[in-house]
């Protein structure tokens, strides 16, 4: 199985276009890796207060909300590849400019981290639809799960890599290196992208179902990001899928709050927080290497693990004080294992299915829905501190009341597998 399994990816990065595409994702993501433990360091240094890292978030986030609509039908309408690279160059420019700054006689203000944080979060906007656009261009159908794995280990290996690279750097070189790191891999990214432009036609340009019954002409041919939305009401599957995705995020945020406060206060102290924390990395890698070792696996079956999965982290949480912390610490593990998984079986079954020229904007609501999640989670974690078991069972009983339609609608007269 896993001989076979490397082969299979050994064969698809033969193939040029996603070759050239993944070399550029995989510079760009190891740049990135320390730079959100950075810029926080970074914000407290100069502000001494939590106050600064809030603001910076903040712009970060906000012009991701704001922008995210736009990157989706930017993407629709356009090459997505050169959507692509001007997001890039506006990232690199958030970063360049911010480094000269930092190596400036001028002092560093907390302004500045919030500026460079909106333009890179614009950026990220505008660059995220048009990769999920793009990916099933780059590859065979058949292999198009295994392709968004690789994608998703990237992230979990940047992830886990991200803390300690930003500690090593900030201590050896300094805030402004790693903003030339982050700067130097979106170079390399840029010239990859800019290779594809010469090697991209697309594998396959899918053809629009037939009309839905209540779709109008207009529907059919409106260029617009509202325009997704009608096409989502032809996949009631995807709407369901997406409420599902939402209150997972919204829990992926509340545990990021609830977790530490419980672990102090039940489990031990923060060395069982950063137990905890690791595991949820290490979770997350194994369900992405899972995923690239099988070749099938149908969205319907994945809305039922992931609610399963995220309901143990949830029990197991709520069980705290009868359980061992090695208990916890199991559960925390299977639950980002099987989000992480079912996310890109996620990812494939709506690449998959849905008309190409809705893809990227749909792509932008997915975006927009899980980022709006763990945000909102977290503020659900702040304000709910003496009631998290009865927030733990509400999330839960929620997630099975969505995943019941998500996976019974699931492949309804439609192709429903990855």
């Amino acid at each position: 199985m896993l001989t076979a399994t490397l082969k299979d990816q050994a064969a698809m990065l033969r193939e040029r276009r996603f070759a050239t595409f993944f070399t550029g994702h995989v510079v760009s993501k190891l740049g990135d890796a320390p730079v959100p433990v950075a810029f926080a360091l970074a914000a407290y240094r100069i502000s001494h207060s939590a106050a600064a890292l809030t603001w910076v978030l903040l712009s970060l986030w906000a012009a991701r909300f704001l922008l995210v609509a736009t990157g989706g039908r930017l993407a629709d309408r356009h090459n997505r590849v050169n959507v692509m690279i001007g997001a890039d160059v506006l990232r690199l420019l958030a970063q360049g400019a911010l480094a000269v700054v930092a190596i400036s006689p001028l002092p560093l203000h907390s302004w500045h981290l919030c500026l460079s944080a909106a333009l890179y979060g614009a950026g990220t906007a505008l660059y995220n639809p048009a990769q999920i656009g793009l990916t099933p261009e780059l590859v065979p159908g058949d292999r198009l799960q295994r392709a968004n794995g690789l994608l998703s280990l990237v992230a979990d290996v940047s992830f886990l890599l991200g803390p300690v690279l930003a500690g090593v750097l900030m201590t050896a070189a300094g805030f402004s290196w790693i903003l030339w790191l982050d700067v130097a891999s979106f170079a390399v990214n840029l010239v990859c992208l800019a290779r594809l432009t010469r090697l991209h036609t697309p594998l396959r340009r899918r053809a629009a179902p037939a009309a839905h019954p209540t779709a109008t002409p207009e529907a059919e041919t409106d260029t617009r990001f509202r325009a997704g939305f009608a096409v989502m009401a032809r996949y009631p599957w995807f709407s369901f899928g997406m409420a599902l995705w939402f209150v997972v995020s919204l829990g992926i945020g509340l545990t990021a709050v609830a977790g530490p406060v419980l672990a102090v206060r039940s489990l031990g102290g923060t060395g069982a927080w950063s137990l905890l924390a690791t595991c949820l990395a290490i979770g997350s890698l194994l369900g992405s290497l899972a995923v690239m070792a099988t070749q099938k696996h149908r969205w319907k079956t994945a809305a039922v693990v992931v609610t399963a999965g995220v309901a143990l982290q949830f029990s197991a949480l709520a069980l705290r004080d009868q359980l061992p912390t090695a208990v916890v610490a199991a559960a925390f593990v299977l639950s980002a294992l099987t989000t992480a998984a079912c996310g890109i079986v996620w990812d494939t079954a709506y690449q998959s299915e849905i008309p190409e020229r809705y893809l990227s904007r749909l792509g932008s609501v997915d975006n927009f829905v899980n980022a709006a999640g763990v945000p909102l989670g977290m503020l659900l974690g702040g304000l709910t501190a003496d009631h998290y078991d009865t927030v733990f069972t509400g999330i839960t009983v929620v997630l099975v009341l969505l995943c019941i339609p998500a996976a019974s609608l699931a492949g309804h007269g439609r192709k429903a597998t990855a």
